[in-house]
């Protein structure tokens, strides 16, 4: 755990993520960026902006990702889980110089109005998980986005997401600790509870970033849906794939008009 009087420390800034200096918005991602983005994403934007490529002083991230500086903008590879990204949301919201974190992630959705490809940006995220709470009080700082930003943001994919035939949510979502650690039967009661996606890190910063007065949102692409069984060589698995392309073209399309501002 990184500890509060740290977090500002250039040591730590450029050990966990390249950088002596943050900037006011920042996009983290727990995976790889062509997970979440179409694989020419940095060609594209290359095109229109200088692009400083950043490693890490962590030997194990910098082997998996890198890190970007674009205009005013960082994009931050976190890694996949809550324990490895909350040591990494809680240096972001606690430095006075970042004002914005959007998350870019996947999501698995337990519902039958939300397809793969399909967008979801909570506004609520039900915390199945305790590490966040280690960090700053549970009771009093609950895992809400920035309702402001998250409007803005889902306005933006509507737009864009309507050409490709995609919906975009802003239902409610739960954050689980391990890989699939949930079971069938915890499935299940998520979908009782009304929850409609499920992920391994955003409640992590939705409470942090409440905690330290910071904006904060999450844009999740459905990558599967493990409460439907769908054959791996069926039309409904190849359509699947093709969904998912168009998902991360929304995507690239709300990070590149983010850009322009």
């Amino acid at each position: 755990m990184v500890y509060y009087s740290q977090v500002n420390r250039k040591e730590i800034l450029i050990e966990e993520f390249g950088v002596e200096k943050l900037t006011k918005r920042v996009i983290v991602c727990p995976i790889e960026w062509a997970r979440v983005l179409p694989d020419d994403w940095i060609d594209r934007l290359s095109k229109e902006y200088k692009i400083e490529t950043l490693k890490t002083g962590d030997r194990h991230l910098s082997k998996l990702e890198n890190n970007y500086r674009i205009k005013d903008t960082l994009f931050l590879f976190i890694n996949r889980g809550v324990a490895e990204a909350t040591d990494r949301f809680y240096i972001l919201a606690k430095n006075p110089g970042v004002k914005e974190i959007i998350f870019l992630g996947t999501t698995a959705s337990l519902v039958d109005d939300i397809d793969t490809g399909d967008i979801n940006i909570p506004k609520f995220v039900l915390p199945w998980e305790e590490l966040s709470s280690e960090y700053v009080n549970a009771f009093e700082f609950l895992p809400v986005g920035n309702n402001g930003l998250i409007n803005e943001l889902t306005k933006k994919a509507k737009r864009y997401a309507q050409s490709y035939g995609l919906k975009v949510k802003n239902d409610n979502h739960a954050t689980v600790e391990l890989f699939y650690g949930e079971t069938l039967e915890l499935l299940k009661f998520f979908k009782q509870m009304s929850v409609s996606t499920i992920d391994m890190e955003l409640s992590a910063l939705y409470r942090l970033a409440a905690a330290f007065d910071k904006k904060a949102a999450g844009i999740l692409e459905v990558g599967d849906r493990p409460l439907h069984k769908e054959e791996f060589f069926s039309q409904k698995h190849k359509n699947k794939k093709d969904r998912k392309n168009k998902s991360k073209e929304v995507v690239f399309k709300i990070i590149a008009s983010l850009l322009q501002n």
